[in-house]
């Protein structure tokens, strides 16, 4: 048995959009210090499954309990700070800077004062090589060093658990390695992540268990050596036929 402590535990979630039934009823659990990734076909409900996790999307049905404690709507707010969200297009605020963007959520959420989310936000970008950034605008950044800042800011209020959507599709191959490399510094010092990709070489590297969503629930996970060596039903041999 594991014993350590299980941040996410997620019953019959299911989401719809009108009468297009995304999500179809998934279970699911996440332990602390774990790395899955989430791989399936496009239109699977990958994305969909982060933004209802992080309850950009409220369920329409489904209990999800993060740390043992029932997340409702009275409560999201505060559970939503240990849950950091980096998206496919950056999602930074064009017209702020880049310190901006950082000190934005906690200081307008009072969890931190200015100064003190500055000095985080400077450390923070000092690590990752971009304070020379730290007045510079969206606009004048390239989309690896976008996607690196949005990182940032995801790990400025220090989540326990970091959702990644999708983070290298909008990005050129040169800016795929960095920000790969900054999702595994991540990984090497114990954090807790739910990653979508279609980086499979990247996937069998970080993952401690793969995921694989069709058609809006769970058909399969295992470790990366059981997934991608001896996958157990016909449609993840069928999906990897064609990725790899």
């Amino acid at each position: 048995m594991n014993n350590k402590n299980t941040d996410l535990k997620i019953k019959n979630l299911r989401k719809a959009f009108g009468k297009n039934k995304v999500l179809n009823g998934i279970d699911f659990e996440l332990v602390e210090g774990e790395r899955v990734v989430i791989l399936g076909p496009s239109g699977s409900g990958k994305s969909t499954f982060l933004r209802c996790i992080s309850w950009m999307e409220e369920p329409t049905a489904g209990e999800m309990y993060f740390d043992g404690e029932l997340v409702t709507e009275k409560n999201i707010r505060r559970i939503r700070r240990n849950i950091g969200m980096v998206f496919q297009h950056f999602n930074l605020i064009s017209n702020m800077t880049v310190m901006e963007n950082l000190t934005l959520a906690p200081v307008k959420l009072k969890l931190m004062k200015r100064d003190e989310a500055e000095k985080r936000a400077r450390e923070l970008l000092k690590h990752i090589g971009l304070l020379s950034k730290v007045d510079a605008y969206p606009a004048s950044l390239s989309g690896g060093q976008k996607q690196r800042v949005a990182i940032v800011r995801a790990m400025m209020l220090s989540p326990e658990v970091l959702l990644f959507d999708e983070p290298t599709s909008a990005l050129d191959p040169e800016s795929i390695g960095d920000v790969l490399s900054l999702i595994r510094e991540l990984a090497e010092r114990g954090m807790t992540i739910m990653i979508v990709t279609h980086e499979m070489s990247f996937a069998k590297e970080i993952a401690t268990r793969i995921v694989f969503l069709d058609k809006g629930k769970i058909i399969e996970e295992g470790t990366p050596s059981e997934f991608f060596t001896h996958p157990k039903t016909p449609r993840v041999r069928e999906f990897l036929e064609k990725v790899l």
